[in-house]
């Protein structure tokens, strides 16, 4: 036995028709305005779950490579405060070379000790640098300086230096757990003490006291004693040339870090893309065709509406 098919039932049949084009030119139009396949879960579950993996990866690397730029700005301040105490250094030996010079007799001494105590500053200056106000020879105290004077060179001795920061050098993370330090050591670095016993380790040298060696044998006019620091500045030298080293292979950590998530970076994106982006020509194309479908649909409904006294009439 057939089944009556009457004027409600195709009535309804007509209005769903015509809800589902509309559901489905709805859907288009939105991801022809927003250019992506998925605009919520329910789009694509599945799809969903993995853009939002990927996209909490894309977080987590824009973190990393945060952390690499700021070890790098870092790592340069450092690098910077050590060319300068270097800079003091060669100069402090050019000094004592002139100094030891038995020519110089106790006034040009005297001279080249002022030269000195300027010198002595300039290397506290340089231990004392900052990057963004965080002090890079101070390791995790750095919110203070890594080092404080007592006493001045008027008071006839040279002034005593502290290090007042911590051993412990800030590291950040560069992803795959590894680690980069980015500050030094201050304490091992210009006072050679790594061991942190208050006295410098065998071959290294404390350059504040060295300095204030040499500008004390400069005001005794003492040419042997001046002589007797040209082998501690050597060192001295050396020793700040091993922490410049040190530097460059943490910056050659950092920038092969950058460069790998760099790559990650794009990896990451093009996966996002592919996933979650929109196929802008096949959505057009959709777009158009949904369109007709759904003016067709609208002329049907009017077709399948029954007719009222108003249509007999007329």
């Amino acid at each position: 036995m057939s089944e009556r098919v009457t004027g409600a039932m195709m009535m309804r049949n007509a209005l769903a028709n015509l809800d589902r084009a509309r559901v489905r030119l709805a859907v288009t139009q939105e991801q022809a305005a927003s250019q992506l396949r998925i605009n919520r879960p329910s789009d694509d579950p599945g799809g969903a779950s993995r853009a939002a993996a990927l996209r909490a990866a894309l977080a987590e690397t824009a973190r990393l490579r945060a952390n690499v730029d700021q070890g790098r700005a870092r790592l340069s301040a450092v690098e910077a405060a050590l060319g300068q105490a270097r800079d003091v250094l060669a100069r402090a030996r050019e000094l004592a070379i002139q100094g030891a010079n038995g020519t110089q007799d106790a006034t040009t001494r005297a001279a080249i000790a002022a030269e000195i105590a300027v010198l002595f500053d300039e290397l506290v200056a340089a231990g004392n640098a900052d990057h963004d106000g965080s002090a890079v020879f101070a390791g995790t105290a750095s919110d203070a300086p890594a080092f404080s004077t007592a006493g001045s060179f008027a008071g006839g001795s040279p002034p005593l230096v502290t290090f007042d920061g911590s051993a412990d050098e800030i590291e950040i993370s560069i992803g795959g757990g590894q680690r980069v330090a980015t500050t030094l050591d201050g304490r091992r670095v210009f006072r050679g003490d790594a061991d942190g016993d208050g006295a410098p380790d065998p071959g290294r040298e404390d350059l504040f006291a060295l300095l204030g060696d040499l500008w004390q044998a400069l005001v005794d006019d003492d040419p042997a004693a001046v002589a007797g620091t040209l082998g501690r500045l050597e060192r001295a030298q050396r020793q700040l040339e091993l922490a410049v080293s040190e530097v460059g292979a943490r910056g050659a950590r950092l920038e092969t870090a950058a460069e790998r998530l760099a790559g990650t970076d794009v990896d990451l994106r093009t996966r996002l893309s592919n996933v979650q982006d929109a196929d802008t020509l096949r959505v057009l194309s959709d777009l158009v065709s949904q369109e007709t479908a759904l003016r067709a649909a609208l002329e049907a409904t009017a077709r399948a509406l029954p007719p009222t006294l108003v249509d007999f009439l007329s």
